[in-house]
């Protein structure tokens, strides 16, 4: 009894020490009176501090790691971002003028707390004469502060040129501090959308952020029509797991990472900083093209350009090489002729063109996702050069919001996005390409996709490794606090959303799938009479298509051996050699 005791005290006093060590530098800080480099102040010692000074509301000059600190003016607050994988608190905060005071609050003792609550903290600016009174929110997110040397822009033409700093908590070396920057609406549809979408362009400049790629050129993707904020980042990471299992070199895609922005002391909630799809990110050679999809509508010989045609926008873009020239269109057309126009002779023909094994991938990837506006529009086309001078199509998927139970619909109060259980048991998200050949060729395509599926069921598309992306991303949101932040900044369609919808699709479509692929294979497969099988077990007997039920019942409810007929030529098939009947 005594030795138990002992190893309860022992236990709990390694606990205490452990806990002690985590908070040191936040326990150090708390005994030193300060917190981000700030004094902490008890009410009454702050009132002593006023006594005499006139409130002066104007936006004082205060700075983050010598950046100037994200403010919104609305709402007069004052934003620092935090590492949420550290306990202690980080950073200094410090006024060109004046001396800073943080007023005392329990949630000081909490620093994830603070965070993932969106706590509201007072901070006072005292000067000689005059004070200013702000409010403070600490934040799990990095941040992005945008401020503008002249008018917003009004058009994806007409940009505005400002300076930004990035703040990154997790990545100190990616912070950015008055970078000069070009920035302007982008987007279609999201143009109209209240929360606007952003080209941004780091004039002279090649930074890397967030840890992604080194580039000048970036998108603030407003994730509007987002719901959750979770359909872009999710089905991103996704495809780049698929891709990356497969060999097929440079077809991973695009990365997205959270930040919050602030454009001219507004604060305008969580965005999508992503990375643009070019030449530099699938590394393509002087030889190859890049298409990008922009409709469904299939394009005539004058339609090939990057102007606008029949008083339209242009149905695809090329995005590289530069020049607009009829040549660079040429490896497209051959796409288009043979799967949009009825020109393909032979499934042969077909395969000619495609890189298949990424052909397949994107097939089962839309399907997964049941990414309906992604099957031939929002998607990038890369023709790749081989060393016959034939080219090689391979595709990569953009704007990926109407996603996973969440299709696109045209109705304002909801975001143009709502849930939709019923699309789990979808089909129509079929590629134009792999649906072409899969006519052609039922059987082989049907059983690629099988075995494929199959494999992806076994490794990155485990219901457990979905889970994970997905806990990990949701986690992300509501611990940093910006989750419920950007709801409260755009309020407008949240209450169409609720995070557990897309676990209740995934759910669901892992099992559809797994059944429809294999019947698809089982479908395609002809009328034989498999050979070398014993069908007289009753389970064998008793084993058909729930499909045909009723049909099997009304011909062969008192013949068994009819019945065991039947299921020789259209029950689950055997891998043995077929005979058809009559042969």
């Amino acid at each position: 009894m005594k030795s138990t005791s002992k190893k309860i005290i022992i236990i709990l006093l390694s606990v205490s020490f452990l806990t002690i060590f985590l908070n040191y530098n936040t326990i150090t800080e708390k005994i030193a009176n300060r917190i981000v480099g700030i004094k902490i102040s008890s009410a009454e010692k702050i009132e002593v501090l006023l006594k005499g000074k006139n409130p002066e509301l104007i936006s004082a000059e205060i700075f983050f790691n010598d950046k100037q600190a994200a403010y919104d003016k609305e709402s007069n607050t004052i934003y620092i971002p935090q590492n949420l994988d550290k306990n202690s608190w980080q950073g200094k905060l410090k006024a060109k003028s004046g001396q800073l005071y943080l007023l005392d609050d329990d949630f000081l003792a909490s620093k994830s707390d603070a965070v993932s609550s969106g706590h509201i903290f007072q901070l006072y600016l005292i000067g000689e004469n005059t004070y200013n009174v702000y409010n403070l929110i600490f934040t799990g997110m990095p941040i992005m502060n945008i401020r503008l040397s002249d008018k917003k822009p009004q058009n994806e033409e007409i940009g505005a040129e400002g300076a930004l700093d990035v703040v990154d908590p997790y990545r100190l070396e990616d912070s950015i501090k008055n970078i000069p920057c070009t920035y302007a609406l982008r987007g279609a549809s999201a143009k109209s959308y209240e929360k606007s979408s952003y080209k941004l362009k780091l004039n002279n400049h090649k930074k890397s952020l967030l840890g992604m790629r080194k580039d000048d050129d970036w998108i603030l993707n407003a994730l509007y029509d987002d719901s959750g904020l979770i359909h872009n980042k999710l089905s991103y990471a996704v495809w780049r797991e698929i891709a990356k299992s497969n060999n097929v070199k440079n077809d991973e895609g695009t990365t997205q990472e959270y930040i919050e922005l602030f454009i001219d002391d507004e604060y305008l909630g969580v965005y999508g900083l992503t990375e643009r799809i070019d030449a530099k990110e699938l590394s393509l050679t002087d030889r190859d093209f890049l298409y990008k999809c922009r409709s469904t509508r299939i394009p005539e010989e004058h339609n090939y350009t990057n102007e606008m045609t029949d008083n339209m926008s242009p149905i695809f873009i090329l995005k590289y090489p530069k020049e607009d020239s009829h040549e660079n269109w040429e490896p497209l057309k051959a796409w288009v002729n043979l799967f949009c126009k009825d020109e393909l002779t032979s499934y042969e023909e077909g395969t000619v063109l495609l890189n298949m094994e990424n052909a397949i991938d994107y097939n089962l990837f839309c399907l997964l996702i049941c990414g309906t506006d992604n099957m031939r529009k929002n998607i990038y086309f890369i023709a790749e050069c081989q060393e016959d001078g034939a080219f090689s199509f391979k595709k990569v998927p953009w704007d990926l919001n109407a996603t996973w139970g969440n299709p696109w619909i045209e109705d304002p109060e909801c975001n143009f996005s709502k849930y939709n259980p019923k699309l789990i048991e979808e089909v129509d998200a079929w590629c134009t390409d792999i649906d072409i050949l899969y006519y052609y060729n039922e059987v082989e395509v049907s059983k690629i996709l099988l075995d494929r599926w199959q494999e992806l069921r076994q490794t990155v598309l485990t219901k457990e490794r979905l889970y994970e992306i997905l806990n990990e991303q949701f986690g992300y949101l509501h611990l940093s606090g910006a989750y419920h932040r950007n709801y409260e900044r755009w309020p407008h369609g949240a209450e169409y959303w609720k995070d557990e919808f897309i676990y209740q699709y995934i759910d669901g479509r892992l099992n559809f799938l797994d059944n429809y692929f294999e019947q698809l294979y089982f479908d395609s497969l002809e009328p034989d009479i498999y050979m070398g099988t014993d069908y007289t077990e009753e389970f064998n007997a008793k084993y058909y298509w729930q499909t045909n039920k009723e049909t099997l019942e009304e011909l062969y409810s008192y013949d068994k051996a009819l019945l065991l007929e039947h299921y020789a030529l259209y029950g689950k098939p055997f891998e043995l050699e077929a005979k058809k009947p009559g042969t």
